[in-house]
């Protein structure tokens, strides 16, 4: 193995490896050191192996509805071992693509656990040898993982949010503990698979830092689907038993579950990498880096998680390319201005800028609204819970902040992401003619709303 390269990324993430495939376009000689897989959490533990099995929840749910369809009612049954099967199968050969990108672009991958030890050199650990690596520029991209509570004991069916799609078996009664993102997919996931499902959620409401309104109509979409959500609770005592556990809440509830999924945050996975003996700043865990994300100690940059702020896989491959481009002398900023994020839920969430509540505490607002039930492509696809929302200023017109609910609102939300980037008004969608039937026409209602021109529903006495 060769040992001096001009730049190293320490972590295959997101972050790593797309700012090595970076690197390389521009010329550089390139390693990135891992620890496990290549893809991180998103690709192994996290964003594919969820949407994956959540494909199959998909197509269970459809299966339940035939009779909707036209079909004759069949029995759903599903198999958690072939749907696990069908994870691996996908999950194994997209990190079998990204190693074979690293090939392409003759990018050396070193396994092992590195730390940091100063001279611009790593120290690469695996089963127990010990390597020297070095470079000029580092690029620190080694994530996160998943926060635990202590009032929990340890059981084999007690799971974090990275453990979970490892089950072998479909839960009789699920409980998630945390109704922030991770929580409520899994949650829309196994209830779909069959589980009887019930999320606990601390604050008084699902989803604390999105949009109120639409947060509160995901949840009555949840329990309609017959989800539990129990808010405002805490958990205060857990007792293991034969069939499962006994977990009392701080307002006396009992319940009775044979699981437990723990989606309680995550951490920063920036301990024991050498950087307190180097001099790099840490705040909570969080590495301290400039807009060009490098660190104060010249030479070494930080992308993904590790930063803090958005723990998204596409924030971090964003991250990854900008630290790179700066490490190898180029000059460029993050933009977190415009950052489209989405929930898998089943119906999902699409997102983009501010919520109405963050929106109208800083400027004059208009407001406006349509639901999926309205739509001609809606009542076709029998997706009838859905609502689009689009807050601006209600002077310049601006889109200030973006929400969808419904089926495909992850890709839907792209074209109002695409409209604030390039600070287009509301009024630039509505003058664009959108497609008939889609799902899209949602869209553009909402933008003729905005001017008092929606067409598919009543106007506003």
């Amino acid at each position: 193995m060769q040992d001096s390269y001009d730049i190293i990324f320490l972590g295959g993430g997101p972050a790593g490896y797309q700012g090595a495939i970076r690197a390389a376009q521009l010329g550089a000689n390139v390693a990135v050191i891992e620890e496990k897989f290549v893809g991180g959490v998103c690709l192994n533990w996290g964003c594919i192996p969820t949407k994956t099995v959540r494909a199959s929840a998909e197509v269970a749910r459809t299966m339940r509805r035939a009779k909707e369809f036209g079909f004759k009612p069949v029995a759903v049954s599903p198999d958690i071992t072939t749907i696990m099967v069908r994870k691996e199968r996908i999950v194994s050969g997209l990190r079998v693509s990204i190693e074979r990108l690293f090939q392409a672009n003759r990018i050396t991958l070193v396994e092992g656990r590195g730390r940091l030890i100063g001279d611009g050199k790593i120290e690469v650990e695996k089963n127990g040898q010990m390597d020297l690596v070095e470079a000029p520029r580092k690029v620190i991209a080694t994530g996160s993982l998943p926060a635990n509570l202590s009032v929990f004991p340890f059981s084999a069916r007690i799971f974090l949010a990275d453990e979970m799609l490892n089950i072998t078996y479909i839960p009789a009664h699920l409980l998630v503990v945390g109704g922030g993102v991770i929580g409520i997919e899994m949650a829309a996931i196994f209830r779909e698979l069959g589980s009887q499902v019930t999320i606990v959620e601390i604050l008084d409401r699902i989803l604390p830092a999105e949009d109120a309104e639409m947060a509160a109509y995901l949840q009555g979409v949840l329990k309609r689907r017959n989800i539990e959500i129990i808010c405002g609770a805490s958990i205060e005592k857990v007792q293991e038993t034969d069939n499962g556990f006994v977990v009392i809440l701080n307002n006396g509830k009992e319940l009775l579950p044979d699981t437990v999924l723990l989606a309680v945050g995550r951490r920063l996975n920036t301990e024991g990498i050498g950087l307190e003996e180097l001099g790099v700043t840490t705040n909570e865990g969080r590495i301290v880096v400039n807009e060009n994300l490098q660190t104060k100690v010249s030479g070494i940059y930080a992308a993904g998680d590790v930063i803090g702020g958005w723990l998204l896989a596409h924030v971090a491959f964003a991250e990854g390319i900008c630290a790179t481009e700066n490490a190898l002398g180029r000059e460029k900023k993050m933009d977190y201005r415009v950052i489209p994020r989405c929930i898998f839920t089943i119906p999902e969430y699409g997102a983009v800028g501010l919520s109405e509540e963050e929106a109208s505490s800083k400027y004059p607002v208009k407001v406006a609204r349509f639901p999926f039930k309205s739509l001609g492509m809606g009542q076709a696809m029998g997706e009838l819970e859905g609502l689009v929302k689009i807050i601006a200023h209600s002077q310049t017109d601006q889109i200030l902040g973006a929400h969808i609910i419904g089926a495909h609102a992850s890709d839907l939300i792209g074209e109002i992401a695409l409209a604030m980037r390039t600070e287009l008004p509301s009024r630039a969608i509505m003058d664009t003619i959108h497609a008939h039937p889609t799902l899209s026409e949602a869209i553009l209602e909402v933008a003729q709303a905005l001017h008092g021109q929606a067409i598919h529903i009543p106007p506003l006495r």
